[in-house]
């Protein structure tokens, strides 16, 4: 078994295998029983031979330079990957076939990338499209060069560069309307749940337009540059995405895309009106108070296959009381006694049940909203049609 592992990590193919074998049985031959012929045969293959692993033997060096734009899509939307190649060696030109590979598994595709007579201090320039069908993370490269002898009796192949990720986010379905996250106060008022006015939340540089009494002086002056304080308005209300993505809540899981689509599609919404956000899946990363390509970007990256029970996410949900409004969104028939135990520390809750062929719906059950759909286009159609259910 070692013998044969050292076979395969020789660069030299059965061809080659097959002339050395020859050249040596010939020579051995020709010399034995003084066959002039057979020695000069023998010889020319042998030369052949080592001009074929003289050829492999140097290995080009390249400089491979990767980018995508955007780097960021939603699910059937394109990327571009542009790649510059260039040969940094001195003295040899690289004539050799180079291909460059994105995705992983059974969804790995293959581009060529010309590199015919790359020139010492040349570089050559190519792009090629990435397609997406459906939500996850595309890594692209790196660029493999492959190189064999005229006559084929050798190949080599290496790596060049480093990898690129590609971001496929959720599709996006534009909701009309957002959950409010209000509640009604004992006297009859209806107020904003979190009460409070506007709250530090981070530093960022300044921009044109900023005032100066948020200028934070004392963290200017040790970097260098101005920072500003940013503050956030706690008064808004924080919509919580309870995405349950335990195997055992998505017997069909396609709709578990569906369900990507329907917390992008909420999260968005949430942005456009201003509110705070936190995508709090079962499988433990959290996302809350970032920007959108952060949710996104968790969504893309989002398996059906978190381990804990429903009893411990409920548990997570509660003790973390991450906002104000509830959205619980699952593959099989809501819990209805886990809904009431989350309406404790959550003033709304809605339930979103996503399964195939279920009647698009809206409605209270048990005076909670529940919506029930089969996709993510029929989720947007009763979550903007919900109406007082919502």
């Amino acid at each position: 078994m070692r013998r044969l592992g050292f076979l395969r990590a020789v660069p030299v193919t059965a061809r080659g295998i097959a002339l050395a074998a020859s050249a040596v049985v010939l020579l051995a031959t020709g010399l034995r029983l003084g066959y002039p012929e057979l020695v000069a045969i023998g010889a020319a293959a042998a030369l052949a031979c080592l001009a074929a692993l003289s050829v492999i033997a140097a290995k080009p060096r390249l400089e491979v330079e990767r980018g995508i734009e955007p780097d960021r899509v939603s699910a059937g939307q394109d990327a571009t990957v542009s790649l510059a190649v260039k040969n940094i060696g001195r003295w040899r030109a690289v004539n050799a076939r180079a291909v460059d590979v994105y995705g992983s598994g059974p969804e790995a595709r293959r581009v060529a990338v010309p590199l015919a007579r790359l020139r010492p201090g040349q570089t050559v320039n190519a792009s090629y499209p990435i397609r997406t069908r459906r939500r996850g993370v595309i890594d692209s490269g790196p660029l493999g060069i492959g190189k064999r002898d005229l006559l084929g009796l050798a190949a080599t192949a290496g790596t060049f560069g480093a990898t690129t990720r590609l971001w496929v986010h959720p599709k996006l379905w534009m909701l009309g309307r957002t959950p409010d996250g209000l509640a009604r106060s004992l006297e009859g008022a209806t107020d904003k749940v979190e009460q409070g006015s506007l709250t530090f939340h981070s530093l960022r540089e300044y921009v044109i337009g900023d005032e100066l009494r948020h200028v934070h002086w004392r963290t200017s002056a040790r970097i260098g540059q101005l920072m500003v304080k940013e503050h956030v308005d706690t008064s808004l209300p924080t919509v919580v995405i309870a995405l349950d993505d335990r195997p055992e809540a998505w017997p069909d899981a396609d709709c578990f895309e569906a369900a990507c689509e329907a917390s992008y599609s909420i999260l968005t919404a949430c942005f456009r009106a201003e509110y705070h956000a936190a995508l709090v899946p079962a499988s433990g990363a959290t996302v809350s108070g970032a920007g959108r390509d952060s949710y996104g970007d968790l969504l893309a990256e989002l398996a059906c296959d978190a381990t804990e029970t429903l009893d411990t996410y409920v548990s997570k949900l509660t003790g973390g009381r991450f906002g104000d409004t509830l959205v619980w969104i699952t593959g099989t028939e809501p819990p209805a006694d886990r809904l009431a135990t989350l309406k404790r520390a959550y003033p709304t809750v809605i339930a979103v049940h996503l399964a195939p062929d279920l009647a698009t719906s809206a409605a209270l059950v048990g005076g909670l909203p529940f919506l029930r759909a089969a996709d993510g286009e029929q989720f947007a159609a009763a979550w903007d049609g919900g109406g007082t259910a919502l």
